[in-house]
């Protein structure tokens, strides 16, 4: 039986971001035209050549100081969480998270999730690094809402002109927006711990750390602006404060719109901003400014990794260069492939022909341009291979960026962009390690997502070409024109091989054969054996990896065949329960064989109920977490029913046996005989609660999963009352229950006695802990700057008591005093975990009718 998986849908939607993006950068595209119309490309090179050196060296002083200031958000957010560590890992976090998060966009989602990686490495827990992320996005906004609002104050008749709104406005809404941090600073120095409203709540920091706060974000947004304000023409017509206030506002749409770095948009808003006259030293500007803040110091990264990992190959590799390479040189080598486009794309310079003219034939040259324009494509396509660890990517992406430096060289690039090829070329191969996942190198393709942004670059780098060429008069002749100094043919010549390139790529996509739906099938008998054996094997497996044997859960096996995930899917949602099973040197590389597995099939990746401790493998693949609940263990080591904390314990199992309740343990060679009498059981079970067989996450009663374990029954004078079938590993660590069934005239406390005498039984053989199984929802924050999914879980916790019994089954697991440990969700961010979330009941419930029945 195959599960077929609906993807059209799914495509769409997880394309509609991208497409948001698109739209914007296109009209930010647009209007960037329009403001150029009068200007010629050939004067905004000069205003590039003519920049002072000085202007340049200031504005990399403010973007070093802009970077330590930002490292100060790390540091204030751990030290309020009552972490210590040293500063220069904090540091590493932070720049490292900036450089790149403010590159790809949406920068305290991406932030986040690097965030994760870094300090989940160094042993800080999900909250800990979640408070994290929340101090930092409040002190950016307290920092946004300070600067905006001086801005506005002083200049404020001039910002609203801008957006053609009254003159009072501007000095109103400053003096508003002010309040936001005048009124944190009052909070703490009153010295309110907490605040509470419609029952959320928020800590206050102390009066120290909340003016460190705004003071650290007034610092670092500062710097930051002066180094794009240092490197603008004088007559851009605003002041000091007033520029303050444009690049917050510039920057803060360009962040929140689904653009990459928000690159378009930015621009586009600062340009229309300066008088006419101004524009050409602006667009100078803003692109020198692109250079020095954001991709010099993702340059800088790539070396810090590639020096860590050449200096500490064993230890380092695994705690800093693993999580955080597949990112980072996938945004490098896609700005490489930008770079070579866009020196492709204009005309070059007659200080870059001098010595070609001597010294390389014109053939070579035309060759050259030629061929470095189509590895400029190239390097957009491979990257996303490298954001997925492949070895095939790795060699295509070295390949192409030595090509595009020998290329570049040939048809006389300037040196910042051969430098700039060159450092990316030299980390990518010192951090070779890092992209250990086998594949052939024409199984290396791009996602369609992926696709359609290059596609968006290579639009861009045709209008740039346009724009630039757009005074010559076409004739078909331009293709056949071989001349130094006539740039136009060469770009049309580029243009047709770098879109060829494209529909080739894209043309395999489309006729890339459809998935057999292998992956999709319910596994046989021959495939339960297999997970059997692999469980019984198995390292450092839970007790619910018995799970896999029910057979309603496909399963994707390890190419060693050792190691498995069992997975659900229910609409688009591809669900696996838990972590893979088997062997640890095979789970990360399992989860990106499902992750890619899903994405060839159109469906949204997940994983349920995964531990703290796994949170690195999921957060490298980008996933978030959204915790789900709590799960119980009662360690067995020194249990015991002594002690008046253990008195209620003590007169269940007391009353159970003067009724005369009789426990045992079936193993599991004996239990084909008794089939029968636990199938009568479970059926008036169901009966009496009016309830349907579960699944997924929760066993069934099915004759051949039953037989496959030990069996612990309740018995009065021999009449079968209780039974659950008992889930062990098989080094001892764990031992839980499954299916827990009894008779609807069972005494009072018979499950009480079940669980009771169990413990105590597991305690004599040996085993470690009692897995109680999970509280849902229990745990979870309702604090303010908690997740949405949070505060709605903590609601439905306390006030949902009509729907499922939340609060009762904590507490009946509770007066078993257990050890409470998190359980998560791990999913795509967003709308995308809610609909998995929901997905996920579903499974579960067996469909809507389950759900809202029992």
């Amino acid at each position: 039986m195959a599960i077929r998986p609906f993807r059209f849908g799914t495509r769409l939607r997880q394309a509609a971001p991208t497409l948001i993006g698109l739209v914007l950068f296109g009209l930010a595209i647009a209007l960037i035209h329009h403001g150029l119309s009068q200007f010629d490309v050939r004067t905004i090179q000069r205003q590039l050549g003519s920049q002072s050196p000085m202007a340049i060296l200031l504005a990399t002083i403010a973007t070093a100081g802009s970077y330590l200031a930002l490292t100060g958000y790390d540091r204030l957010a751990v030290y309020w969480i009552g972490r210590s560590l040293p500063y220069r890992r904090i540091a590493f976090a932070s720049f490292t998270a900036c450089a790149l998060s403010y590159s790809v966009g949406l920068n305290m989602l991406s932030g986040g999730a690097l965030r994760y990686k870094i300090y989940g490495s160094w042993g800080l827990n999900a909250l800990e690094i979640a408070r994290i992320i929340g101090f930092v996005a409040l002190t950016t906004l307290l920092g946004i809402t300070a600067i905006f609002g001086i801005a506005l104050l002083g200049e404020g008749r001039r910002l609203t002109e801008l957006v053609t709104l009254p003159t009072w406005f501007g000095p109103f809404l400053g003096g508003v927006l002010l309040c936001i941090p005048m009124g944190w600073l009052l909070l703490a120095a009153l010295k309110i711990p907490r605040l509470h409203w419609r029952g959320h709540g928020l800590s206050v920091p102390t009066v120290p750390l909340a003016a460190g706060q705004i003071g650290i974000s007034l610092v670092d947004h500062a710097l930051a602006a002066m180094a794009l304000y240092l490197l603008m023409p004088d007559h851009a017509g605003f002041g000091p404060a007033g520029f303050l206030g444009l690049f917050v506002f510039a920057n803060s749409v360009g962040l929140l719109s689904y653009v990459p770095g928000g690159i378009g948009v930015f621009e586009a808003i600062i340009l229309l901003a300066v008088p006419q006259e101004a524009r050409t030293g602006t667009i100078a500007a803003l692109v020198t400014y692109r250079l020095i803040y954001y991709l010099l110091p993702l340059l800088l990264t790539g070396l810090l990794l590639a020096w860590h990992t050449l200096r500490r190959p064993a230890r380092g590799l695994v705690t800093w260069t693993l999580p955080l390479a597949p990112s980072l040189f996938a945004v490098l080598v896609f700005a490489s492939g930008i770079v070579l486009l866009t020196s492709a794309a204009v005309p070059s310079t007659d200080a870059g022909k001098d010595w070609l003219v001597a010294l390389v034939p014109l053939g070579v040259m035309e060759v050259s341009h030629f061929a470095g324009s189509v590895m400029g494509a190239a390097l957009l396509l491979v990257a996303d291979g490298l954001r997925h660890r492949l070895n095939g990517a790795w060699l295509l992406a070295c390949s192409c960026l030595v090509g595009g430096l020998l290329f570049s060289l040939f048809r006389g690039t300037t040196w910042p962009e051969v430098l700039a090829l060159a450092t990316t070329l030299a980390a990518l191969v010192a951090c070779r390690r890092a992209f250990d996942r086998r594949t052939r190198l024409l199984a290396v393709t791009p996602s369609i997502g992926w696709l359609i942004v290059s596609t968006a670059v290579v639009i861009t780098y045709l209008w740039l070409g346009f724009f630039a060429y757009r005074h010559v008069e076409y004739s078909h002749e331009l293709w056949w024109t071989f001349v130094l100094d006539q740039g136009a043919p060469r770009f049309l010549r580029a243009s047709l091989g770098i879109v060829a390139v494209l529909a080739l790529v894209a043309l395999r996509l489309a006729l890339r054969p459809t998935p057999s739906g292998s992956a999709t099938t319910l596994p046989t008998s021959t495939d339960l054996a297999r997970a059997e054996g692999v469980i019984q094997g198995a390292e450092n497996a839970g007790s619910s990896s018995w799970l896999a044997l029910l057979g309603d859960k496909p399963l994707l096996f390890s190419q060693s065949g050792q190691s498995f995930i069992m997975f659900g899917i229910h609409g688009v949602s591809w669900i696996a329960m838990g972590e893979p099973v088997g062997r640890l040197d095979e789970r990360r590389e399992l989860v990106w064989t499902f992750l890619e597995t899903c994405r060839r099939n159109g469906g949204r990746a997940s994983f349920y109920q995964i531990t703290p401790e796994a949170m690195p493998i999921f957060a490298e693949a980008g996933l978030a977490f959204q915790k789900l609940g709590e799960q119980a263990y009662v360690p067995l080591g020194n249990f015991d029913l002594q002690g008046a904390d253990r008195s209620r314990l003590r007169q269940a199992l007391n009353r159970g046996r003067r009724e005369q309740l009789v426990f045992e343990v079936i193993p599991q060679a004996a239990v084909p005989t008794l089939v029968d009498e636990l199938q009568g059981v479970s059926d008036q079970w169901l009966k009496a609660k009016n309830a349907r067989e579960k699944g997924f996450s929760l066993g069934r009663f099915e004759v051949d999963y039953i037989q496959r374990f030990p069996i612990a029954t309740i018995r009065l004078e021999g009449r079968l009352l209780a039974f659950a079938n008992l889930c062990a590993t098989p080094d001892r660590r764990e031992l839980s229950v499954d299916l827990m069934r009894h008779r609807d005239d069972a005494p009072n406390g018979v499950m009480d006695q079940l669980f009771i005498e169990l413990m105590l039984w597991g305690r004599q053989e040996g085993y470690a802990e009692f897995d109680l199984g999970m509280a849902p929802m229990a745990g979870l924050e309702d604090r303010a700057s908690a997740p949405a999914l949070s505060r709605a879980g903590a609601l439905m916790f306390r006030h949902a008591e009509h729907f499922y019994n939340f609060q009762g089954l904590r507490a009946y697991k509770a007066k078993f005093n257990p050890v409470w440990r998190p359980r998560y969700l791990a999913a795509r961010p967003g709308v995308e975990m809610t609909r998995t979330l929901g997905d996920a009941a579903l499974l579960i419930s067996g469909g809507m009718r389950g759900l809202i029945g029992k």
